[in-house]
């Protein structure tokens, strides 16, 4: 799904430096008062009065230390991710990032650890791959997360020797008990470092001076959740990358590479995309997957009960080095099952609805049309299970909630808190996720 995150980031941030400022201030519509009590919490910050990406000269600030142990990390959990939008075409849709959220921390951590180790050492550059000019940008990016994490998880990571910019540093990761040892020269490409501390996903795009366009110089990608590989994409123009992409070419392409040359280091944004499968794996979804792997997709769907559907959700930011200029592009997903959501008001009722009416070309490269008559029946039984418990009605006005784009019920504005733990009822999916068919791409 990197081609699409990518496109839509800068769709969004395109339309805002487009628009007149009443859009800007505006661009969420309010509930009726009648139905307010569903959908706003007193302490909850809507998302209408969330910052979007303005140009900044204010340099970034540190983030904020946040003093949690490798066992309470077992706890914790990302932020409530619901970026279900009506409709579907609405632009608002990036944020100016917060700095502590930009490598956030969660009890899955050591799962996507784990998962970047086999797939390195299973499919290797296909995966992970770097050109010469990406190296330099990539050791930034090390040197840039490395002193992220010291500073923002100072009990997950610990700084066991500093020999200075000439000489490297040496961080032990409390979380997965593993000496990483960046002392100059490097034993391996900055970006395998990168990839044992954090469990995101990394794009680089560097500006060629040639042609003043960018291109992808160098990846990290072992979650692209689509049946492709960076091996393909490395080197590439963003037009030769996206040219598949619904909407690239009629509203993208001409301004995309202004937009990246507008990017400052001051201004990192972030957004969530999101995707449904019925299966937790983090390399290749099954609704992505390719006949020669499973020849009857259809007969592996209808196979699972529609209770065992997730909605997978592309957490991503976008921010520029400062030293190289390079564009760092990371996503990582987050899954969340349609059942653990059935009583958050609307939420089956925007999934039904953006499953058949959103557009075509969104639909098909989702293809929500493969799977989406299959579960309709059990989205139908929960919107209807929503108006038995009143939770919604049946004028209940079907838009964006406004606390877009996470769960009602977050009782929280995240860029004033220090973390987030989930208060609602846990939910571990691990354990299914071990059980399910591995396949020969996943």
């Amino acid at each position: 799904m990197l081609v699409i995150s990518i496109i839509l980031i800068c769709i969004t941030a395109i339309a805002f430096y487009t628009s007149p400022k009443k859009f800007k201030d505006s661009y969420i519509s309010k509930f009726n008062d009648k139905f307010s009590k569903y959908f706003r919490t007193p302490n909850s910050t809507p998302a209408s009065s969330r910052k979007p990406s303005y140009s900044s000269n204010e340099p970034l600030k540190d983030p904020t230390p946040l003093m949690i142990t490798p066992d309470q990390v077992k706890n914790y959990d990302d932020r409530p991710w619901r970026p279900f939008r009506w409709p579907y075409h609405q632009t608002m849709s990036i944020f100016k990032l917060d700095m502590n959220h930009w490598l956030d921390m969660d009890k899955y951590y050591w799962r996507y650890i784990e998962e970047k180790k086999r797939i390195w050492m299973t499919y290797g550059k296909e995966n992970i791959d770097w050109l010469p000019e990406g190296y330099e940008p990539s050791f930034e990016l090390m040197q840039i997360v490395t002193d992220h994490m010291l500073k923002r998880y100072p009990l997950l990571f610990t700084l066991v020797e500093d020999k200075g910019e000439a000489g490297g540093k040496i961080v032990y990761n409390e979380l997965t008990k593993e000496t990483l040892d960046m002392t100059l020269p490097l034993k391996e490409q900055p970006l395998l470092y990168v990839s044992k501390m954090a469990k995101e996903d990394f794009y680089v795009v560097l500006k060629n001076p040639k042609d003043d366009l960018h291109y992808l110089v160098a990846a990290a990608v072992p979650f692209p959740g689509g049946s492709f590989g960076i091996d393909s994409k490395l080197g590439q123009h963003l037009d030769v990358i996206h040219e598949d992409v619904p909407y690239y070419k009629e509203k993208l392409k001409r301004s995309m590479e202004r937009w990246f040359d507008r990017l400052t280091p001051n201004d990192p944004v972030e957004r969530a995309s999101w995707y449904i499968s019925w299966d937790h794996k983090l390399k290749v979804n099954n609704v992505y997957q390719l006949p020669k792997f499973v020849p009857d997709l259809k007969a592996d769907m209808e196979s699972m009960d529609p209770k065992d559907f997730n909605v997978r959700v592309e957490r991503q930011t976008l921010r520029k080095l400062p030293k190289s200029g390079a564009i760092i592009f990371t996503n990582h997903p987050v899954f969340y099952s349609i059942e653990e959501m059935k009583d958050e008001p609307l939420v089956p009722s925007l999934i039904r609805k953006i499953l058949y009416e959103g557009p075509q070309d969104i639909i098909k490269y989702k293809n929500f049309d493969f799977f989406r008559d299959y579960i309709v029946g059990y989205l139908d039984s929960l919107v209807k299970r929503q108006i038995d418990l009143g939770i919604i009605s049946e004028d209940t006005p079907l838009k964006t909630l406004p606390t877009y784009p996470f769960a009602h019920w977050s009782k929280t504005d995240f860029d004033l808190v220090n973390g987030w733990n989930n208060p609602k009822e846990k939910v571990n999916y691990l354990q299914k996720a071990k059980e399910e068919k591995v396949h020969k791409n996943q």
